[in-house]
């Protein structure tokens, strides 16, 4: 089982992510993409978001995420955690970080069209 767990600032702050990180984080919150990679992998993904302008307990339940708070306030985030270690912050995990995470290749197109 693939765990992770993203904390998150805020759904606006999300929106100023990296366009293409922002893609891959939307992905694979989709329940075909999860289906899939149960199929193919046998492995099932287990996501969470959680934003702090909803709620600051679910930033409270990891001892890590507290002192990275404490020591930058919400500039460390967004925060992801992947069974409970903290995997990326500051910034949504790159490419080559998902690919790891999921064990498979990912490939990025991008457009020419500005």
């Amino acid at each position: 089982m693939i765990k992770l767990v993203f904390l998150l600032d805020s759904r606006e702050s999300l929106k100023q992510s990296d366009e293409v990180e922002l893609e891959l984080f939307n992905i694979i919150f989709d329940k075909e993409f999860q289906e899939g990679h149960l199929f193919v992998k046998e492995e099932q993904i287990v996501l969470d978001a959680f934003y702090l302008e909803d709620s600051l307990e679910p930033f409270l339940k990891n001892d890590e995420v507290i002192r990275l708070l404490k020591e930058d306030g919400s500039k460390t985030l967004p925060i992801t955690l992947q069974d409970e270690e903290i995997i990326s912050t500051k910034k949504l995990p790159s490419v080559d970080a998902f690919s790891k995470i999921f064990d498979m290749g990912i490939a990025v197109q991008y457009s020419d069209e500005e």
